[in-house]
């Protein structure tokens, strides 16, 4: 019986050391494994963490160009809007009463306007002032004074001349002053082709010639109508003939082998947009060679009254 007691003990023993180690086997086994999926995870962890901080990143960026972008679209916004109220704003400039610092044409800055209207006979050929002036080649100079460059109403005035206008360019004494001097030199690309007046005095003296068909200062009398005679006295029926626009295309291929089509002069006046009696009066003038340049003395008399009535008609509507 003992030594049955004896051999269960060693046996049950046996069994214990074996289940013992087996435990503690598995136990070990088991703690490697959640040691390794720990550290897996930890890794996706740190992986998942660059993504987001990355995104964070890319967000932060996106966001200031979005921002960029906002400030971008609303300055342009301001802008279109500044643009489309422009033409109200010039039309409101253009329409305010001159505020003119001069007291009278006796300024000293002003010659004397009796002489000056001589001066201005050189003038007459594009320009009108007075009671019943009219825009023709040039546009009428009552009211000059105080007045926006380029912002007449109804004249097409050329893109540079429009331009200074609207960079601020106003008639007062010195900026005519400047432009009769020499017009190309303070509006490099006007129409108008005058080489201006050198002469000090004849400067002044226009000056006060035309000061007088300016309205402000109230103690400048109103203008005295004016006469002017054409240079060549024509018939009615020479002035009333309707020109046929397509035919005067067709014969304008020689004017514009000197003339610009798109008015600029380059040293040749130029002849579009011009009124079309202006322009037949003109021809006339060469025909009869009242106005002296040979070549177009020759040109003017190779054509007839209709012919000059279809330049006339082309060239009044060319753009």
């Amino acid at each position: 019986m003992t030594n049955t007691s004896s051999m269960f003990l060693s046996v049950s023993g046996a069994v214990a050391l074996v289940l013992g180690s087996a435990y503690g086997w598995t136990a070990r086994d088991h703690r490697a494994s959640e040691l390794e999926f720990l550290s897996e995870r930890i890794e996706q962890l740190e992986q998942s963490n660059a993504v987001w901080a990355d995104r964070a990143t890319d967000s932060a960026v996106l966001e200031a160009k979005l921002t960029s972008l906002e400030a971008d679209l609303t300055a342009a916004l301001e802008a279109l809007n500044d643009a489309k109220q422009a033409p109200t704003v010039a039309v409101a400039i253009a329409e305010q009463k001159p505020e003119i610092d001069v007291s009278d044409v006796g300024d000293p800055n002003f010659g004397d306007p009796t002489r000056g209207e001589q001066v201005f006979a050189q003038c007459r050929s594009c320009h009108q002032v007075g009671q019943g002036a009219e825009d023709r080649i040039g546009p009428h100079l009552n009211g000059i004074f105080g007045r926006r460059a380029g912002m007449h109403e109804g004249f097409r005035y050329s893109d540079d001349m429009a331009m200074m206008g609207a960079d601020g360019l106003t008639w007062d004494i010195e900026a005519l002053d400047a432009y009769l001097e020499n017009p190309k030199a303070l509006v490099s690309r006007t129409r108008m082709n005058f080489a201006g007046l050198k002469d000090t005095q004849d400067r002044s003296d226009i000056l006060a010639y035309l000061r007088q068909f300016s309205a402000s200062p109230q103690n400048i009398p109103e203008a005295a109508p004016t006469a002017q005679a054409r240079e060549v006295d024509l018939p009615s029926e020479v002035l009333a003939i309707v020109g046929d626009t397509d035919y005067g295309e067709y014969l304008a291929s020689e004017c514009k082998t000197c003339h610009q089509q798109d008015g600029s002069d380059q040293g040749i006046p130029s002849i579009t947009q011009w009124p079309t009696d202006d322009f037949v009066v003109a021809m006339h003038a060469y025909k009869r060679k009242i106005r002296p340049h040979p070549v177009m003395q020759m040109m003017a008399n190779r054509l007839s009254d209709e012919e000059i009535a279809a330049l006339a008609a082309y060239f009044a509507q060319a753009e």
